[in-house]
């Protein structure tokens, strides 16, 4: 997967951070073979998901940048080999850590709420309910398939994003990731080490 660019990176800068060495949020692939649902994809692919708003305002949504602009990966790339039920996953949420199921959602231009977000992305957002909604934190566990069989993360490359009231932090995602025949490589590349000085100053 394409290496995060210093330019989304101070795009993303721009926006109303919280406090960023407190926002967090942090997610692990696991991958195994799908015996349950074989018409939905060869692979299973698990996203375990942490978040942490540090008590500003409860979780709104949150992203998964698959490639920025220009990436040699294109959306119908994704949209041909990525699959998911509706909803995709649950998290815990309040009151009394209650289940907020989410959708998934491929986007090909970005997500407009959060400048800077652009790109292909993975949006997954809860779905209404007045009983059940996500908190300032919580986890959760997401599903979707592919025929493509797993590859590791460059976790330099994915970029979780998580959306709450007008404010936005990032994490980042390990494990394994649909190996996509498409490898976009970055003119301009950012270590992780890096990213979180950009963000923590």
């Amino acid at each position: 997967m394409r290496m995060i660019t210093v330019a989304i990176m101070l795009a993303l800068m721009s926006l109303p951070i919280a406090a960023l060495a407190d926002c967090t949020i942090d997610g692990v692939v696991s991958a195994e073979p799908n015996v349950d649902l074989p018409g939905m994809g060869a692979w299973m692919y698990t996203l375990d998901l942490t978040w942490d708003t540090a008590g500003q305002y409860a979780l709104s949504h949150f992203d998964l940048i698959l490639d920025l602009p220009g990436g040699s990966c294109d959306c119908e790339t994704f949209m041909n080999g990525l699959t998911w039920a509706s909803p995709a996953g649950s998290a815990i949420g309040e009151p009394e850590s209650c289940n907020v199921n989410f959708d998934l959602m491929l986007e090909c231009f970005g997500d407009p709420s959060i400048p800077g977000d652009e790109g292909i992305i993975l949006k997954f957002e809860p779905i209404e309910n007045d009983m059940c909604e996500p908190g300032t934190m919580g986890s959760g566990t997401f599903v979707f398939y592919s025929n493509f069989p797993p590859a590791p993360i460059n976790e330099e490359a994915l970029l979780l994003v998580q959306k709450f009231a007008g404010q936005a932090c990032s994490g980042h995602l390990s494990g394994m990731f649909p190996g996509f025949p498409c490898d976009p490589v970055s003119a301009a590349s950012a270590t992780w080490s890096r990213i979180k000085t950009l963000y923590d100053h």
